[in-house]
């Protein structure tokens, strides 16, 4: 009776942490739902194991948001599990943009609709807390590259964790600006100009200010010449008016608008770079949930299934 009783309780044990288990991962796949994103992620739903994602097409019924996704795919994830996978497009917007509305699984033969989820979330960049101060000093982080200015806030300076540079500029009424930087080399630019010591300080976002501020950039060897490009917006490289200062090593450009830089010791030859291998920084959101109300009804369940035990054996005696 004993073994009988301990392998009931064995059983009951497997129950409750199949059942835990399963409630978790529902519970984090429903949060996706709903949650918060940023833009250039990718938001997955696993599918039940019994679906089979081959035999599946999308219908995309979203009221909302549909510019703001790239791509909806039913098929294998990265860790290759069959998934509903909406793919954000990779944006600088300092808005949020609502997705909303139903996305439905097919049968590809029948048409029929195997499945529909309903979505309502946002994608944005996250906002940076700003002091109320008449004067910032900002260390940027990509993070949360938003900055939405108070009324107060007459001249902020910007600087870099990893890059020798600052931008100041005056604020009055300011607008949001999305100033999420990138470092990271174009390989055509690169490749074109193999001779040349190049760093590279792109602002996505293409932050624009109503005042002319000052990008200051300090040079590593003041023993040389250097020269500051723009990748404009149609990737071609285009000279700078930036003036090099040689006794200060620096290079300093007035300008409202921040785009992509670089930064050479040599006159670079004109070239498109649209060949980048330029990424954002993109930082997944986990999910999160309670599996409370699960949990009550595993413990239910466990309760019951001892109780049928006892009475079997005590049939039994």
């Amino acid at each position: 009776m004993k073994k009988t009783l301990a392998a009931l309780m064995m059983a009951a044990a497997v129950v409750v942490t199949s059942l835990t288990a399963f409630a978790a991962e529902t519970e984090d796949q429903n949060e996706k739902y709903g949650q918060e994103h940023t833009p250039g992620q990718s938001v997955e739903i696993l599918l039940d194991e019994e679906t089979d994602a081959s035999d599946l097409k999308v219908t995309n019924k979203l009221t909302s948001g549909k510019d703001a996704v790239e791509s909806i795919t039913v098929g294998k994830n990265d860790d290759g599990k069959d998934a509903l996978i909406l793919k954000l497009k990779e944006t600088y917007e300092t808005k949020a943009a609502n997705i909303a509305g139903d996305i439905q699984l097919r049968n590809k033969n029948t048409n029929a609709v195997v499945k529909t989820y309903s979505f309502d979330f946002t994608a944005q960049w996250k906002k940076a807390e700003i002091d109320a101060d008449a004067e910032l000093e900002i260390v940027l982080n990509n993070d949360a590259p938003v900055y939405d200015f108070a009324s107060s806030n007459k001249n902020v300076t910007f600087s870099f964790s990893d890059v020798d540079a600052y931008y100041n500029v005056r604020l009055e009424d300011q607008s949001a600006v999305n100033m999420h930087y990138t470092t990271k080399a174009i390989k055509a630019i690169v490749q074109a100009n193999e001779d040349a010591d190049l760093s590279f300080l792109q602002f996505n976002g293409n932050p624009t200010f109503d005042f002319n501020g000052t990008l200051t950039y300090n040079v590593s060897d003041m023993d040389k010449t250097w020269y500051l490009y723009e990748v404009n917006s149609e990737e071609k490289l285009v000279k700078t008016k930036a003036e090099y200062d040689k006794e200060e090593g620096t290079l300093t450009l007035k300008t409202k608008a921040l785009s992509s830089y670089v930064i050479s010791d040599k006159e670079l030859k004109t070239v498109a770079a649209s060949d980048s291998t330029t990424e954002s920084d993109k930082t997944q959101n986990p999910a999160t949930g309670s599996v409370d109300f699960v949990n009550v009804a595993v413990a239910l369940s466990v309760v019951s299934l001892v109780a049928a035990g006892a009475v079997a054996m005590k049939k039994a005696k």
